[in-house]
Parts: C-alpha cells; structure tokens; sequence
C-alpha cells in the first residue's frame, strides 16, 4: 500500500494523532525504499520518529486520565524496544532481520491505530483535548 493511502486508511480524524501516524508511514515508507547501505540509517530515522511519537500519546494517555493508558504504554515500550534491537541489527549488517522487522511492523502498526490509538482518539476528542493546553483535557478542569 502506497504510504499515502496508508494514512489515509489510518486516520482518526484528530489532527495531532493523524500528523504523527503520517510521519510514522512516510519513515517506514523509507525503510522500505532504502538501499542497503542507507537503510540502518532509515531504521534509526523511524526510531527516533517513533519515540517521539509514543511519548507525546504516553504524555496525553497521563494527563487525560485514559483509562487503559497502561495496556497501551506497554505496547509502546515492548515495541520500541524491538526496534531498538533493530538498530543492533542494522549496525551488525544483518539487514534481512531489519527488513523482515519493518514489514511486521506495518502490520502491527495498522493494528494498534485501528484499536488502541482509536479508542484514545475517541476518548480525547470527547474531552476537546488540546495537545498545546495540557489543562484542557483534565476532567473537570477550569479553562
């Protein structure tokens, strides 16, 4: 799937959540499209996309109050430490593992959006979260 009709696929129509997972998308987009000698760096591009990104959800699951915030930091962590494996992998040469990671991880991704990150999305838009005002999405906070 072309990355643009992957986000498209992935959209929660929350603009902070849907500019994350479309960064997401265009770094594994260039994990794929990488040449073996720019691909570790490619992998070290999406992990550091990625753990900006699992940490601005961890910080609003927090400051919300997100019920299962903690099922779904727990995916965040298991995950990015896989992908950080795959830094030791890609700087041992042993791409075909790094190669075969990305392609589990687009499936997983799809997955965790769809589920996770949708239930989030559906929770913060009920609490008209503000990512720039972390006071807008306490319950019951004065604005």
């Amino acid at each position: 799937m072309a990355a643009s009709q992957c986000s498209q696929a992935l959209s929660l129509d929350l603009p902070f959540m849907d500019q994350d997972h479309d960064a997401f998308v265009e770094r594994l987009s260039a994990v794929d499209a990488a040449d073996d000698e720019r691909l570790p760096e490619a992998w070290r591009a999406l992990v550091v996309c990625t753990t900006g990104n699992f940490e601005r959800e961890n910080r609003w699951m927090q400051t919300s109050g997100y019920a299962a915030r903690k099922e779904h930091a727990v995916q965040h962590r298991v995950v990015l430490e896989v992908m950080r494996e795959g830094l030791q992998q890609a700087g041992e040469g042993r791409l075909l593992q790094v190669r075969e990671m990305a392609r589990q991880l687009r499936s997983w991704y799809t997955k965790h959006v769809q589920s996770m990150d949708a239930a989030l999305a559906l929770h913060l838009r009920g609490l008209r979260f503000d990512p720039a005002d972390d006071r807008a999405c306490v319950p019951g906070a004065v604005r």
